[in-house]
């Protein structure tokens, strides 16, 4: 009988174990996961912004009779409405990521490290190598790549809130 309470204790805490290790496992995973649809955010910001401008969404914004007359053959209104809704979803994620832009901008300049934030809108805003931003930052390659990464990372916290944070702390 008591071998058996033993058994028991010995299975319910392997169970356990197991648990808090995948769980810490998938929070790796979703870390990872936010890391990298940040930094694929940043990387297409330009196509975005591009996106909205020239995304053709109404009638009006066509010219020519022949060309509306040729497009109105291909396309019917649940296509423009698609593409409507991809160009109003695109303008709120952008609009959320130039807010958390800013407030990334605001935070590297109270702490006096504005250049962290540069290398990061040289990289991906102005698609710059890291060698031409650590020429324009006065740094190194490998110092550019670092600020860009951490920058990425901080970003990842403005953009997804709680969900952004790495928990090192979980047991």
């Amino acid at each position: 009988m008591n071998s058996e309470v033993n058994i028991d204790e010995i299975i319910n805490k392997a169970v356990k174990e197991a648990i808090r290790e995948y769980d810490k496992e998938k929070m790796v995973e979703r870390k990872d996961k936010r890391f990298h649809n940040t930094r694929l955010l940043l990387k297409h910001y330009n196509d975005l912004k591009n996106h909205i401008k020239n995304a053709i969404d109404d009638i009006n914004q066509i010219r020519d009779e022949s060309d509306y007359l040729d497009i109105l053959d291909d396309v019917d209104e649940l296509y423009i409405l698609s593409i409507k809704r991809s160009k109003t979803k695109t303008l709120i994620m952008l609009s959320h990521i130039d807010m958390a832009l800013e407030m990334l901008k605001n935070k590297q300049e109270k702490l006096c490290s504005l250049e962290k934030y540069l290398a990061l809108e040289k990289y991906y805003k102005d698609e710059k190598s890291y060698e031409d931003v650590a020429e324009e930052l006065n740094c190194s390659v490998i110092t550019a790549k670092r600020w860009v990464k951490e920058m990425t990372n901080e970003l990842s916290i403005f953009l997804f809130g709680i969900e952004g944070m790495k928990f090192d702390m979980i047991q």
